[in-house]
């Protein structure tokens, strides 16, 4: 249990300072239904466990779901930070709109491979959307693997879910570069199959100036004002399955630089496995507050350097 500040003991009545660890922290579904529940003492959680114990693991569960989009969201943006693939000259907040400059490419030239230019903005927010640009698909693809393995400690099912947002807080635009504006946007949608709840996890909303990670699924679709494009389907993708496809598609095959470029995105993304098959596990979830934001900042330093020695054998192949 953790203290917190003066409350009602869920047992006895009486004033208490302790909060059970295990729904600590959940997300609400219906406004205000995560309160938490405090105790006395030990004693007195263990006399209301009975009472307490369906709505503990309901929290539980949502606790988990948190944490894992939380998870793979860092990951996403770790994986971008060390192999950003647009050469960017400058990000300008104008008009509602983020403006990304860009020095365009054709198909014929190969893509500079390189860490994020952080020297081109301090807000946050910015950053994360340059880094998300159009990388919806690529974060369905490349996060299948981490996400299968931490929802196996969260009894649900997850689905592809495609939409368009009606409601972007700030429209990123690439500059030069099409109009996207209309394509859709893939998210995950996560039904705990205990309660029935249907929740959003979006990865790649930053793009949209989107900060939450997890949305249950009708105020996502309300607040953005989403249109569903189609059936959801089920989230059995591997990290490469959007690469995959691009090789059957002849306009993405016109240059040896396209295929050229798409293998070593394809190897980048087998290194991430990589990682994730060796230091990801559902047990990253549990743990105070505390515990789990030290465990994640060590998974993503260890992220880092685990891309980072990618990028570099890359680049000396290059040279």
């Amino acid at each position: 249990m953790e203290a917190i500040h003066l409350t009602t003991c869920a047992s006895c009545g009486m004033q208490a300072t302790m909060r059970c660890a295990g729904c600590t922290d959940a997300p609400d579904y219906d406004p205000g239904d995560s309160t938490t529940i405090v105790y006395c003492d030990r004693d007195c959680q263990k006399k209301h466990w009975t009472d307490h114990k369906s709505r503990c693991r309901v929290m539980k569960q949502r606790k988990m779901l948190l944490r894992a989009a939380t998870i793979l969201r860092s990951a996403l943006l770790t994986y971008r930070e060390i192999l950003y693939d647009i050469d960017l000259t400058k990000i300008e907040a104008k008009d509602g709109m983020l403006y990304l400059y860009q020095n365009q490419r054709s198909v014929t030239s190969r893509v500079k491979w390189g860490s994020f230019p952080d020297h081109l903005t301090s807000n946050v927010q910015h950053r994360e959307a340059a880094l998300t640009i159009n990388q919806c698909t690529l974060a369905t693809a490349l996060l299948s693997r981490p996400t299968k393995k931490l929802l196996t400690g969260v009894n649900s099912n997850a689905e592809v879910l495609d939409i368009r947002i009606g409601k972007p807080l700030l429209p990123p635009k690439l500059i030069p570069g099409p109009d996207l504006s209309n394509c859709p946007h893939t998210v995950i949608k996560v039904r705990l199959l205990s309660t029935k709840e249907l929740w959003i996890i979006d990865t790649a909303g930053c793009q949209y100036g989107f900060r939450e990670v997890l949305v249950l699924f009708d105020k996502y679709i309300a607040d953005k004002a989403c249109q569903v494009v189609g059936t959801p389907t089920t989230y059995n993708w591997t990290e490469t399955k959007d690469l995959d496809y691009f090789s059957t598609l002849p306009f993405m095959n016109n240059s040896r630089a396209q295929k050229q470029d798409r293998e070593v995105e394809r190897k980048a993304r087998l290194h991430f496995a990589d990682f994730v098959d060796r230091h990801v596990s559902v047990n990253i979830l549990d743990g105070s507050a505390l515990d789990f934001s030290n465990k994640l900042a060590s998974l993503v330093e260890r992220l880092k350097i685990h891309m980072l020695s990618f990028a570099e054998c890359q680049n000396g192949t290059r040279s």
